[in-house]
């Protein structure tokens, strides 16, 4: 595993830009750092797109399997990484540590200005990632970018969806656009002890997630497959819970 991610698990720290150990929280669990490993590589994804920065933990474990071609890139966006005294540059100073500097490309803008010009840039993603801020116009703004940008068969994952806002979004993908869930990784709160080192590194994840496509139960993150590109009305609407 990379070392990075293994000291951020193990000791819940990091080091700044000049060295220092700062104390890490509210990074993405284990599990879902598995789920992203698993989807990149079960779509051959060579470019992706990542709303929210932080210590970089979700952007290393995508940048680790990304498949390395001349196309690589890892797009990843978020207004607070140089500016909050809790991030300082660590994120993008880890991800560099990491030897992903030449694949990823920071946008240092908030997600519905940078996703747009994403857009006017003709990119095109086969994975997504969003992990923005989490009221729900703007994680409804955050996928209304990310699917013009996603292709047809990529796969998305939303995080924190046992939250009410972004469940509240999922209801809404679910009933109203043409996505498929796939699989979903338990709450933060789940306590179970990694199991990084011991054979395939998806062990945990097949051992814990469900088989089927409940999306009723709660999940802490939930990956879904785009099925097609939007095709509905002007007038299409489905109410949803």
């Amino acid at each position: 595993m990379n070392p990075i991610i293994q000291e951020i698990f193990d000791k819940r720290t990091t080091k700044s830009v000049d060295g220092k150990t700062v104390n890490v929280s509210g990074q993405i669990s284990f599990h879902e750092g598995e789920l992203i490993q698993k989807c990149i590589e079960e779509i051959n994804a060579e470019v992706s797109v990542e709303v929210g920065l932080a210590f970089g933990t979700s952007a290393m474990f995508i940048c680790e399997y990304l498949k390395k071609t001349p196309k690589t890139r890892h797009y990843v966006m978020d207004p607070f990484q140089m500016y909050d005294a809790s991030y300082g540059g660590i994120g993008l100073n880890n991800l560099k540590k990491s030897g992903f500097g030449d694949i990823v490309e920071f946008i240092d803008k908030p997600s519905q200005l940078a996703l747009p010009e994403l857009e006017q840039r003709n990119v095109k993603v086969d994975f997504a990632f969003i992990d923005g801020w989490h009221t729900f116009d703007h994680t409804l703004v955050d996928f209304f970018f990310v699917d013009r940008i996603l292709r047809v068969g990529g796969i998305m994952i939303l995080d924190d969806t046992d939250w009410p806002a972004v469940k509240k979004l999922v209801s809404f993908i679910e009933t109203n656009r043409s996505y498929e869930f796939t699989e979903g990784t338990p709450p933060r709160t789940f306590k179970k002890k990694s199991s990084a080192n011991k054979g395939s590194p998806f062990t945990a994840l097949k051992n814990i997630l469900s088989n089927g496509t409940d999306t009723n139960k709660t999940y802490g993150a939930m990956a879904f497959r785009k099925v097609s590109d939007d095709i509905r009305s002007w007038d299409h609407y489905i109410e949803f819970p």
